[in-house]
């Protein structure tokens, strides 16, 4: 059931669990708890939509390196960011996880080994399709006689979802699931202990009127995004310092995200088999991305192979406005809906289309292709993981706070720098030379890139992949929570979501963070209440 704090009172059941957050990770974790028999509450800042009143809770300060995603990429509606992202899912991989020389000097409390089974346990819950690699008979048959092989890479297909918005994924179990209610325009404002501490007894949350409420349950998971979570914990801090977080310098700390930027342009010497290799494939109406990451073999213990890249292609074509707009009517069309689009702009992308319709359609139907002739250039872009720092954090600034109350978050964004460009440069040279000595292409690198010019990160951006604030620690002075995703010194507080990652890996983090989310579903499924 879905209930408006605008206009109804919080539901006065008990509730074995209480999530902060209505997005990604909160309504698969609040999903799969009930089907197990929990009585869940999901507290959900916004509305059923985006609304001007719950957005302007985004405002932050940002001290450090420029970052957009801290306003452009916080969705504050149920759903949360799912309604703003396009569904691209991307596992990490073994290294990610292990200690590394100059990233890393503890490995993550828990192994990839651990969490590959809460991968594919989310590929089902979300009917992702199945995984295509070189060892898969069916992706042999669209690169033609064999998987393609770019020497010292693996390429990788990334899945997306066919409906990423996961309230609408969600909509039958949300309205209409027993013991699952969620509460609309509910903004948590702090976290309530009992006086030994070690217990949350309750949150507050506010009203629109400026008055607020209590929330009482058993267990409490914070899932209300990376940002939102260390400004909970923090404020809670502030407010009651016997909190056993109170005194954890890695509440907040540890922020990263991930480097976007291009690397060089890329000439084809091959260009049927280049766009056969590299243009994104939909089969069985499922997208999948193909990207490029250094074998494991491949990688050493030299500074420019510690920190993990990928790699994609970007096709500038004279069509791909009409095209992407075009895609959007479609989208909108088959969730039931209309185009924003006039029809006079619906016909004009129709006939900026001109000739490409014919082999768009060849490529769709025979190749399983999403066409473009890339006929304006086509780049490397590369996703760059960070080197995680101790000193890129989030903080409070007790002198400006929202309309109920809380101090606003500031976010002081810090990269290593060098460590990142020779990642990078590194990266760009290898699938130069990879792509040329398969005959596919040359890559002329970014000048500045070439030489190693910290001045090139000037031209990198990030990716809305927030991480960190709350990372997974041995032990309270290594972390924020435990293997489990506990709040240390805690006995039924819980953290869901990136803001629990120690590093970054190369790839959207959603996956992840929904696969330890349905690790933690599990594991609260299991565990007895303690009174």
């Amino acid at each position: 059931m879905i209930v408006d704090l605008n206009h109804s009172s919080p539901p006065d059941t008990a509730h074995d669990v209480v999530i902060v957050g209505g997005g990604t990770v909160a309504l698969l974790l609040a999903v799969l708890l009930e089907r197990q028999g929990q009585r869940v509450l999901v507290l959900e800042t916004g509305g059923g939509s985006f609304e001007a009143p719950a957005q302007e809770l985004n405002h932050a300060t940002v001290t450090g390196r420029a970052h957009t995603g801290i306003s452009m990429a916080r969705g504050r509606a149920l759903g949360g960011t799912s309604n703003l992202w396009g569904g691209q899912l991307t596992g990490f991989v073994p290294s990610d996880f292990e200690a590394r020389e100059g990233v890393s000097d503890a490995p993550w409390p828990i192994t990839y080994q651990d969490l590959l089974p809460w991968y594919e346990a989310v590929a089902k819950e979300l009917r992702l399709a199945d995984a295509l690699d070189e060892n898969t008979p069916q992706a042999r048959k669209l690169f033609g006689d064999r998987y393609p092989d770019i020497p010292g890479f693996t390429l990788f297909l990334t899945r997306w979802l066919k409906e990423p918005a996961m309230a609408r994924y969600f909509r039958e179990r949300l309205q209409n699931a027993p013991n699952l209610t969620v509460l609309l325009h509910a903004h948590v404002t702090g976290l309530d202990l009992a006086a030994d501490g070690e217990r949350v007894t309750s949150v507050r949350v506010a009203r629109a009127d400026g008055t607020s409420t209590a929330i009482q349950g058993e267990r409490f998971v914070l899932a209300n995004g990376t940002i939102e979570i260390a400004r909970l914990l923090l404020a809670s801090a502030a407010e009651q310092p016997h909190a056993p977080w109170a005194g954890n310098a890695w509440v907040g700390a540890g922020f990263q995200d991930h480097l976007e930027m291009r690397g060089g342009r890329v000439h084809l010497l091959d260009k049927p088999r280049f766009l056969r290799t590299f243009q994104n494939i939909v089969l069985g109406g499922h997208k999948y991305q193909p990207k490029l990451r250094l074998n494991t073999e491949a990688t050493t213990a030299g500074a420019d192979a510690t920190l993990n890249v990928t790699g994609y292609f970007a096709f500038e074509s004279s069509i791909s406005e009409h095209l992407q707009h075009l895609k959007v009517m479609v989208k909108s069309l088959r969730r039931g809906g209309l185009s924003h689009q006039g029809l006079g702009d619906m016909l004009r992308h129709l006939r900026g289309m001109g000739s490409a319709w014919v082999p768009m359609i060849v490529q769709y139907l025979r190749h399983h292709r999403i066409y473009n002739p890339a006929d304006r250039g086509v780049w490397l872009v590369m996703h760059a993981e960070q080197l995680p720092r101790h000193d890129s954090r989030i903080t409070l600034d007790h002198q400006r706070r929202d309309r109920f109350g809380m101090p606003l978050a500031v976010l002081d964004w810090r990269i290593g720098g060098q460590p990142e460009v020779r990642a990078m440069a590194a990266f760009v040279r290898r699938v130069g030379d990879s792509l040329q000595a398969a005959g596919l292409a040359r890559v002329e690198i970014d000048a500045l890139l070439d030489a190693e010019d910290a001045r090139v990160l000037e031209h990198a951006t990030d990716t809305y992949h927030q991480c960190g604030g709350a990372r997974m620690g041995h032990h309270p002075r290594d972390g924020v929570v435990d293997s489990e995703l506990r709040v240390f010194g805690t006995s039924n507080l819980f953290v869901a979501g990136a803001a629990v990652f120690r590093t970054s890996s190369y790839a959207n983090p959603t996956f992840t963070a929904m696969a330890l989310t349905a690790r933690l579903a599990e594991q609260l499924h299991r565990e007895p209440v303690t009174a």
